[in-house]
């Protein structure tokens, strides 16, 4: 926890009422659990999603003083009636992305085999601080795509706006109202009926073949383009409505001076497209390929970047603003990413058997992972209520 230190600590509002990180020492959450079902008994079904899996997990309080009172890591180990063991853990994304949760998790390996930590974590901020008094006013904004011949898909893009001082206030509250609204509309996608988990693994051959088909640059964009389109069938949205499609990209290397790939914290660019259910399903897999490599380029783009920074650093502006600008109840958003070290992880009794996320929030989402086989496939993994998975499962490598 040295070498981690701020996961240590505890939430707080600061004077200005914006939440921060006390680094007090508070410590880490670490529990022991035993459970009487039998190791290998998971193993034989090849560790398939079960819903006591939530329960290897320490659950959280949603409530406001539990968010500000609690550990911002929960770690709880559980050990198997016949042997196996399964390490589960929860943390607070205020403190970290994807990258940073990873590379504690392989740092603590490390330790935990007795061996130096080999890539120490940069918790500098000061990159962040641009010294304006007064701070740009910033606005997530859906443009038309006019570029590479897509028609009828939308994207956000930070956009400045120049306020006076009451003007950006009043604009602000406006703002804030209007993203409590929508983001409530963003939540309501969250599940309320019984669901079922899959994964599918798209293979180097499968994955070949839809990039030829989508003309998509890379595997990812080639995969996502033909989980989007097959999911919003599954899901059987209504062709009128509204659909998007979020990918959250790493941006360590392109804050401009670049960040050392071992900064601390969270480090993410927002991309947002929107388009019909109409449009995305009737259309061929291109078009949701274009409008998804239309999303990377957009939100990786330096004065998109540098735009994002001056947003934060804006009052009153959070994530759920920001994703309440761009709410709607029916959307994909990517979580995870294959090129995380999930089955490099050894604390000293060899490589995990299985990593998966314990719980998924809402329906529809794409999960990514690597292959524990090492190849160069990639496994997404979704929840939706059985009828919908039934069909997904017919369609979604043959659509």
């Amino acid at each position: 926890m040295v070498y981690f230190y701020p996961l240590a600590g505890r939430l707080r509002n600061s004077e200005s009422g914006r939440p921060e990180i006390d680094c007090n020492d508070g410590g880490v959450e670490f529990r022991e659990a035993t459970s009487n079902i039998a190791f290998q008994d998971l193993e034989k079904d090849g560790f398939q999603h079960k819903p006591f899996f939530r329960k290897l997990v320490h659950e959280v309080n949603d409530s406001v003083d539990e968010y500000y009172s609690r550990p911002l890591l929960s770690i709880q180990v559980t050990a198997f009636e016949g042997g196996g063991m399964c390490i589960g853990t929860t943390i607070h994304h205020v403190m970290a992305d994807g990258n940073s949760f990873w590379h504690f998790m392989t740092s603590w390996a490390e330790c935990s085999r007795g061996v130096a930590v080999s890539k120490h974590a940069q918790h500098d901020r000061t990159v962040f601080k641009r010294g304006k008094m007064n701070p740009i006013s910033i606005f997530f904004k859906t443009h038309e795509i006019v570029s590479h011949g897509i028609t009828g898909a939308k994207i956000f893009r930070f956009v400045p706006e120049n306020l006076q001082s009451d003007e950006r206030k009043t604009s602000s509250s406006w703002n804030m109202e209007k993203s409590k609204e929508a983001f409530q509309k963003f939540g309501d996608r969250k599940r309320e009926t019984e669901v079922v988990y899959s994964t599918f693994c798209f293979t180097e051959d499968i994955i070949g073949a839809l990039k030829q088909r989508s003309g998509a640059p890379s595997s990812f964009v080639a995969v996502a383009a033909q989980f989007w389109r097959c999911v919003m069938r599954a899901r059987d949205v209504p062709r009128e409505e509204e659909v998007y499609f979020l990918v959250l990209a790493n941006c360590r290397e392109r804050i401009k001076p670049p960040l050392l790939p071992t900064f601390f914290g969270n480090c993410l660019s927002m991309g947002v497209a929107q388009t019909s259910a109409k449009t995305l399903i009737n259309s061929d897999i291109s078009f949701a390929a274009d409008v998804i490599q239309q999303i990377i380029e957009s939100c990786t783009e330096e004065a998109q970047i540098n735009y994002l920074i001056d947003w934060a650093e804006f009052p009153n502006r959070n994530l759920l603003s920001l994703l309440g600008e761009a709410g709607s109840q029916y959307g994909t958003d990517v979580v995870s990413s294959p090129r995380f070290p999930l089955y490099e992880m050894d604390y000293g009794w060899g490589k995990p058997s299985d990593v998966q996320m314990a719980e998924m929030k809402e329906i529809g989402s794409m999960i990514l992972s690597c292959s524990k086989d090492g190849d160069k496939s990639i496994l997404v993994s979704t929840c939706l209520p059985q009828h919908q998975m039934d069909f997904l499962q017919h369609i979604i490598f043959s659509a």
